[in-house]
């Protein structure tokens, strides 16, 4: 949290921070109403392939359990690796494995760290000669790495045995659990079912920066450019799991908006506000759920859960 604080500090000295709160202001009803719209479409794509994902890894569940664990996590999702308190969350309430849950939680993340690569490395960044070939390694080494760890029979032997050699506590068990439910999760089936689900609601969250980069003054953006700004910030987050979103994307995407062409007062105006905008309306949605279902807590407590 103390890096993000100085990344937002830094972006915000490096621009005119007055011009920035006008330009933020300025944003209209509109499209605060667009983007809650799409925040809408958001969440409950994301959220129909998190169920699906549990329901492939069979981690028992009511709706209500379900949707109040991503409500929760959607809420905690610019903290450092706050997005695994849905995990803590559904534990709590339906007495869910974290590690075989939290198994579904990563595959999400790396699905859309997938695509966010993909992106990049087909649209590029201008100027940044080095971004194609550094996508395509990532690429490559992170599909090396799924491959071996979870089809490979002799390594995941080999894991198994230094686990029961190795004085882990409750982690070595924990991990292999979560890699054995992770198997579950990367088969073509799988992969085909979700690719497009992923993009879908990805492409609802870059849709309202581009709407929101546009209505702070930044006219002349296009679609194509908005997806390799945010998209670049979101991948450096996600390459990372327990990086903070808030700052990272920001430092990340301003970087972007620079190649692009963008002044520092422009960048800072298109990703704050959206920031504010973004989490806005996933607060006004999930925090209501929160509080309708928050009684799921309370049962599990008499259930004792």
């Amino acid at each position: 949290m103390l890096i993000s604080a100085a990344l937002l500090t830094f972006v915000l000295t490096v621009s005119d921070a007055s011009a920035v709160m006008e330009q933020i202001g300025s944003i209209p009803l509109g499209v605060m109403l667009l983007s809650l719209g799409l925040a809408i479409v958001y969440l409950i794509l994301k959220g129909l392939l998190w169920r699906y994902f549990m329901e492939t890894i069979q981690i028992p569940f009511t709706w209500k359990q379900l949707t109040l664990a991503f409500a929760v996590g959607e809420i905690a999702v610019s903290l450092p690796a706050g997005i695994y308190a849905q995990n803590y969350v559904l534990r709590r309430v339906a007495g869910a494995d974290f590690s075989r849950s939290s198994a579904a939680t990563t595959a999400l993340l790396a699905g859309e760290a997938t695509v966010s690569l993909v992106v990049l490395a087909t649209l590029g960044i201008p100027g940044w000669d080095w971004l194609r070939p550094s996508v395509l390694g990532l690429l490559a080494v992170l599909a090396g790495t799924v491959g071996v760890l979870l089809r490979s029979r002799p390594i995941r032997g080999l894991a198994r045995r230094l686990v029961e050699a190795v004085p882990l506590g409750a982690v070595g068990p924990e991990f292999l659990e979560m890699v054995e439910s992770a198997r579950l999760l990367i088969t073509p089936r799988v992969v085909l079912h979700s690719a497009p689900v992923i993009v879908a609601y990805l492409f609802a969250l870059v849709l309202a920066f581009y709407l929101v980069a546009r209505s702070v003054g930044v006219t002349t953006f296009t679609l194509l450019e908005a997806a390799t700004v945010y998209l670049f910030g979101l991948a450096i987050v996600l390459v990372s799991p327990i990086t903070s979103h808030l700052g990272v994307v920001e430092a990340g995407g301003l970087g972007a908006m620079h190649a692009w062409g963008y002044s520092s007062t422009e960048g800072i105006a298109a990703l704050l506000g959206f920031r504010l905008v973004w989490t806005g309306a996933i607060w006004l949605v999930c925090i209501p759920v929160v509080a309708i279902l928050h009684r799921e807590f309370t049962e599990a407590g008499k259930g004792g859960v």
